[in-house]
């Protein structure tokens, strides 16, 4: 690939933790949120909190949060909670080398640390329902109270399912992935952060798949809308700058050798660099980078329209795999927005795909190919390979759109093919 076709893009992302290093322990918070953290052997069993009004939603308050290696955190559910929310609101980045588990019930886990989390490559996940990591300070409810994710709350009007997540801070703490997480069948997983970063593998098959990065000072609304999450961005009305020192991600800039960075290395003081470069500049929100897995795929799930969204002011996709392909039927992925940059998706400004990205969204055995959106609303460069087949007995080829309403460079490969039907 020609340097000067990674004109908006920069070849090196960092994260730095903090100015001392962060031990990976449980510490639950003096709040009054009365968590108790039980330690068994290499399993912490998280019990105790405080539940709303309603009975089904629990939260847990920790001072610091982190799992190492081998170990579990165990959050202690029953048939009546349908949500808990583990908040860290000591001020250090969340560390989590580990497996997440939720024993009981067959809860949705929402991680909520607003100074950062990092999966490393041993993270995985152990749940029945939806994960979401946050970085967000604050969280709406259906009957429009807020969660305060570094003040106090009233417990008791915290009911109903959350719908909106406030980033009030100038500059969100960021989320990188390295590990494996994946939820059920039919289930969510979702990062939020100011800055989002996965090398590793994030698997919601036959669910759907959101990575949003936020910048600072903004609210980001989600609903269902079938089976698609919708986020819409707009100002913030509420919340003050905590004052804390985030873990960030630096924006994309200019430069070259992309193509050849598609891992995150940890360096000797303690930052965090996309290997093949040496480059660190300051960090800026609103970055979402992909180089690992994105997987939605329901192969054997029959009836299910699975979706992806890659979201930011700036969307780079860095030697992924991207699939979101289906038994019958190929599914959805938003990357930088949807169709023409309308609906209700925060669109990106600029929007990179490198010549190592593979999208799919392919119908396997019948049913049409699914919907790819790549979308900008200044530069979008698409250089990978996108594919969203017919079902192979019978079935129309999907549909791709690649824009930018500005600028677009384009020198990818799109497959709408049917061996059973109509070309898309």
């Amino acid at each position: 690939m020609n340097a000067h076709k990674l004109n908006y893009f920069l070849p090196a992302i960092f994260v730095t933790f903090s100015a001392t290093p962060v031990v990976s322990q449980i510490v639950p918070a003096n709040d009054g949120t009365n968590t108790q953290v039980i330690h068994n052997g290499n399993q912490f069993d998280i019990q105790g909190g405080q539940l709303s009004g309603d009975g089904a939603n629990l939260f847990h308050s920790f001072q610091q949060f982190g799992v190492d290696t081998g170990q579990t955190a165990n959050f202690i559910s029953n048939p009546n909670i349908d949500n808990i929310f583990g908040n860290v609101n000591g001020g250090n980045p969340s560390i989590i080398n580990g497996m997440l588990q939720v024993s009981g019930g067959n809860s949705n886990l929402y991680l909520i640390n607003p100074a950062g989390i990092f999966f490393g490559e041993n993270a995985s996940l152990n749940v029945p329902a939806d994960f979401t990591a946050t970085t967000a300070t604050g969280i709406g409810f259906e009957n429009n109270s807020w969660f305060d994710a570094l003040g106090s709350n009233n417990w008791a009007d915290l009911v109903g399912n959350p719908h909106s997540f406030d980033f009030a801070n100038t500059q969100p703490g960021a989320i990188v992935n390295q590990g494996y997480l994946a939820v059920p069948v039919g289930q969510n997983l979702g990062l939020l952060g100011g800055t989002v970063a996965n090398t590793g593998t994030l698997s919601a098959p036959a669910g759907n798949l959101t990575l949003a990065a936020v910048p600072g000072e903004n609210l980001v609304r989600l609903g269902a809308v079938g089976n698609v999450l919708s986020l819409e961005m707009s100002p913030h009305t509420g919340g003050e700058n905590s004052g804390l020192q985030p873990l960030q991600l630096p924006e994309l800039l200019t430069g070259g050798g992309v193509q050849n960075a598609s891992q995150i290395t940890t360096n000797p003081d303690g930052t965090i660099s996309l290997a093949g470069s040496g480059v660190r500049i300051n960090p800026q929100t609103g970055d979402a980078i992909a180089t690992g897995e994105l997987t939605v795929g329901s192969q054997g799930v029959p009836g299910e329209t699975p979706t992806i969204q890659v979201l930011g002011n700036r969307v780079a996709l860095l030697g992924a795999n991207v699939d979101a392909s289906g038994t019958d039927g190929g599914g959805n992925i938003f990357l930088g927005g949807d169709f023409q940059g309308g609906g209700t998706l925060p669109t990106a400004s600029r929007t990179f795909v490198d010549s190592q990205t593979s999208i799919f969204a392919d119908a396997i055995q019948q049913g049409n190919g699914g919907r790819v959106i790549v979308w900008a609303d200044e530069s979008t460069g698409f250089f990978g390979n996108v594919s969203a087949r017919g079902g192979a007995n019978g079935g129309n080829g999907g549909f791709v759109e690649v824009s930018g309403k500005e600028s677009l460079q384009f020198d990818g490969n799109v497959d709408l093919s049917a061996a059973n039907g109509d070309f898309g």
